[in-house]
């Protein structure tokens, strides 16, 4: 039987490789999905500006704008993660498994509201994305609960994996795993742990970073529902 964390890491990756399945389908409005994902990380980097010409924080934020959110990557990287998975249950404490499978439900909500979204925007026609557009796309697939999700797990998963990197011998085994990973042709997947270790390891206040992070985001989420014209303030 397996472990907690691996039992959910199983079943994240799988809810993220039928994703991957549907927007590799002949007929997904993929064009769109690419400019839409474009127009939101151009909108998170304006929104998180501040962090981002802050020394301690700007890589962690940077991880999640190129690593969690970092568009149609994802597909080659979750791929390489099942195949090495039977090496990572054996290395690596089921607790990281469990923080793993948070990143990758995180990545498969967030994809699956674009997808919806991407389908909005090639039924309407939209040539371009703009403010009002984007937030009548965002309402029109709307999921309060979803969105919510979304965001609280974000939250969630700044502070767990801050807990993560103050210990030594996770640290350690990663590193141990950064050979046989590149030499097995996994070093995305690699790049991607070392990558979200090391971002938070440099973080100098980590409630601050997350309570920024939750607040600017939940904010708004509910601007937009709300039907605000400026919903992220600009």
């Amino acid at each position: 039987m397996e472990k907690p964390g691996a039992a959910r890491l199983y079943e994240m990756l799988a809810r993220n490789h039928e994703l991957a399945g549907t927007i590799d389908r002949g007929g997904f409005p993929l064009a769109e999905l690419e400019q839409l994902q474009s127009w939101q990380q151009a909108r998170l980097a304006r929104t998180y500006s501040d962090l981002l010409q802050q020394e301690a924080y700007r890589l962690a934020v940077n991880f999640f704008l190129t690593e969690l959110y970092g568009g149609l990557d994802f597909r080659g990287r979750d791929q390489d993660m099942s195949k090495v998975m039977p090496v990572m249950k054996r290395f690596l404490p089921d607790r990281v498994l469990y923080i793993m499978s948070e990143a990758f439900e995180l990545q498969a909500i967030s994809i699956g509201f674009d997808m919806k979204m991407a389908g909005y925007m090639k039924m309407q026609g939209f040539a371009g994305l703009d403010m009002e557009r984007y937030c009548e796309t965002y309402r029109a697939c709307g999921d309060t609960e979803g969105r919510e999700r979304q965001i609280l797990l974000i939250r969630k998963l700044g502070y767990d994996l801050d807990k993560l990197v103050n210990k030594p011998l996770v640290n350690a085994l990663v590193r141990l795993l950064r050979g046989p990973a590149h030499a097995a042709g996994f070093g995305k997947l690699q790049d991607f742990l070392e990558s979200g270790l090391g971002s938070f390891r440099k973080i100098e206040d980590i409630s601050y970073f997350n309570e920024t992070v939750y607040q600017r985001e939940w904010t708004a989420m509910k601007n937009m529902f709300e039907g605000w014209e400026k919903p992220f303030g600009f």
